[in-house]
């Protein structure tokens, strides 16, 4: 196909929901890079940058297949937007519904209602208790007129070191204040803690909230109703100003206020913390901070500071809006400032430019392949090539990060180099998730009428995608398992991973019954959930629950769908390579993380390589990536082209 022709119908499609031609963020960022028979689209980057190497996939590359002018999987017949979904409020405010938003939470709500529709009619409601979940109970009173309290704080060098604990957990990630600074502040409060302490009220209050993380960092398990910290927490919320107020305290306003909704959303007050976060980015455009600010007038360690703090906010932002469903806070098209400075590459600018790369590439997703309409099949597969396209660059420059720092090392992989990996993992899932998501529905449609469903022409089509997400579900849990004792256990973030690669499979488990070893990775991921939950996370027992009673839906599923002569539906011509009973009997060990993972099926379309083969010592340092940039370069090879005229639609309406 000449690379003159006109734009595609995808293209301008693309280009309406905010995917266009365009570089990369870059550890340096990887520009876009064209691929076989397809006009060079990727997703919108934060920032603009020089343009870097480009890949190009010469003519000799395997060719796609097209399809086109068949009957494609469709699952309504109509392209108009679909209608909200609502479900009546079961917590104890005023709200009357409550909006089953594009989001990764609801979107477990909704699969448990669709399966319960089906399989249960005449009790189709999950469990009051995983509708109606509050984690903690958290009650504050905030009083102008309260009076600072210095008595019940702890000693000194105990400050200190929930200080510390804190600025480890946070990390790179949140960069929220400065450690040191703040350090030498507490130092000098505790000299001179009686004088004009209500005249540093805001500053009181930082202090007390770094106090409540680095409690809950340290804190032991427990059965009270509070969480970790909070006896810190509650206390400054008390003495919490007006919001309307907060703007006149610059970065201390947006630091407290960016602290008070991390905390909120690590106990599962998720739109609360939306709320303080909006806030924190509100004044922080006020202040200019996603602007390039002058660094001769404010000074260089100023402007670096507002940077770091600025992507901060936006990391947040992104993860914070997905979660609840709701539009971002920060357009892209309106910040000007750097990921990181000019200065010479160092690991922590690469980490931090993939950090923001990829969150922001998620809430990308979220926003577009997760739209409440129908979409075109063509449209979708489109989207999906742009996104792989992107995340093929991304693990290029994970590679390169692990190869050039960490490939000898006797120790870990950094906190922030594992969390990468693993948000580089929950990219993959829910770009590939649809797809799944809808032969799971085009089977309980079709439940009890197996000659109705017909998925060979969809699965031609997608098969690709499916087992894509697939292998990074089964790699996450896999990595998560081998290092449980990194894992963060108030920071919700590990048992997300956990949960949402668990979801994964256990959907597949439904519809693609050979293609992993279920068993394995469902005590894998109970595992790693007991064992935060030991440690004292809640939300990680509120989402084993969860997941215990989609186990059960979608067994059911399974169980109605053998007896009533649906077929089983595979992704590979192979079979299924099944661990040692005995192996399975002991637990989990690196035994049976090795071999669960390499259960999967050699699909002989993905043409990805196995990360896990003993001896294998090349690829022994990137087993935090599971997936490599040319399996993703070839990954979208595969991804058929399908005619753009043909009236056949992918509707993620669940």
């Amino acid at each position: 196909m000449s690379d003159d022709l006109p734009c595609s119908p995808a293209k301008s499609l693309l280009a309406d929901q905010g995917i266009e031609a365009t570089q990369h963020i870059s550890e340096g960022p990887s520009s876009a890079s064209p691929y076989r028979f397809q006009t060079t689209t990727t997703l919108v980057s934060p920032t603009r940058t020089a343009p870097s190497e480009t890949i190009v996939i010469s003519d000799d590359s395997v060719a796609t297949p097209t399809l086109q002018n068949q009957p494609l999987f469709s699952l309504r017949a109509n392209p108009s937007a679909t209608l909200s979904k609502t479900i009546d409020n079961m917590y104890e405010n005023r709200r009357k519904w409550v909006w089953l938003s594009p989001s990764t939470w609801s979107f477990t709500i909704r699969i448990m209602l669709t399966l319960g529709e089906k399989l249960r009619p005449s009790d189709p409601l999950p469990p009051r208790n995983l509708l109606h979940s509050n984690v903690y109970s958290l009650q504050w009173r905030t009083s102008l007129t309260t009076k600072v309290d210095v008595s019940g704080l702890p000693s000194l060098s105990h400050a200190l070191f929930l200080l510390n604990a804190a600025s480890f957990h946070l990390g790179e990630t949140y960069q929220l204040f400065d450690d040191q600074e703040l350090g030498n502040q507490i130092r000098s409060f505790y000299a001179n803690s009686t004088n004009n302490v209500d005249e540093h009220r805001l500053w009181f209050i930082k202090f007390l909230l770094i106090l409540a993380f680095g409690a809950a960092f340290q804190a032991a398990p427990n059965d009270n109703k509070e969480p970790p910290g909070y006896k810190f927490f509650s206390r400054a919320m008390a003495l919490m100003p007006d919001l309307g107020h907060m703007w006149k305290e610059s970065l201390l306003g947006v630091e407290i206020l960016a602290m008070a909704g991390l905390y909120l959303f690590s106990v599962d007050e998720r739109e609360s913390a939306h709320l303080y976060l909006v806030n924190a980015i509100r004044i922080a455009q006020m202040e200019g901070l996603h602007t390039q600010l002058p660094e001769k007038e404010l000074g260089t360690e100023t402007v670096a500071y507002c940077r770091d703090l600025w992507w901060t906010l936006y990391i947040m932002d992104r993860h914070f809006s997905s979660s609840v469903g709701v539009p971002m806070a920060v357009h892209d098209d309106d910040i000007t400032t750097p990921v990181v400075s000019s200065e010479p590459d160092s690991v922590a600018q690469n980490v931090r430019s993939l950090q923001v790369n990829l969150s922001h590439l998620l809430s990308m997703i979220l926003r577009t392949v997760y739209k409440p309409t129908k979409t075109p099949m063509g449209m979708f597969l489109e989207q999906t090539k742009s996104i792989i396209q992107t995340l093929a660059h991304h693990a290029r420059d994970i590679e390169r990060i692990v190869r050039h720092n960490f490939e000898n090392s006797p120790g870990a992989v950094p906190r922030e180099l594992h969390y990468l990996t693993m948000l580089y993992h929950q990219c993959v899932i829910v770009t590939t998730r649809p797809p799944l998501f809808s032969v799971l529905k085009q089977r309980l449609e079709t439940l009890g009428h197996p000659d109705h469903e017909q998925c060979d022409i969809f699965l031609c089509q997608t098969k690709t995608i499916i087992s894509t997400g697939i292998k990074s579900a089964a790699k996450t849990l896999q990595t998560l398992a081998k290092e449980y004792s990194m894992l963060e256990v108030f920071l919700p973030y590990d048992v997300e991973f956990t949960f949402g690669s668990a979801l994964q499979l256990t959907v597949a488990s439904a519809v693609f019954p050979n293609v992993v070893d279920y068993k394995w990775f469902r005590q894998s991921a109970q595992t790693t959930l007991n064992k935060l939950v030991d440690r004292g996370s809640r939300l990680a027992a509120t989402r084993a629950a969860e997941l215990q009673f989609l186990e059960e839906l979608c067994d059911e599923l399974a169980l109605q769908g053998r007896r009533q002569g649906h077929r089983n539906l595979t992704l590979s011509r192979s079979s299924m390579i099944s661990p040692d009973p005995a192996t399975l009997s002991n637990g989990v060990d690196d035994n049976m993380i090795e071999h669960g993972y390499n259960s999967i099926v050699s699909d002989n379309d993905l043409h990805a390589s196995d990360i896990d083969l003993p001896g294998s010592t090349d690829q022994d340092s990137l087993d935090s990536i599971g997936i490599s940039a040319e399996d993703f370069f070839s990954i979208m090879q595969l991804i058929p082209n399908v005619d753009m005229s043909t009236e056949s639609f992918l509707n993620l309406e669940l």
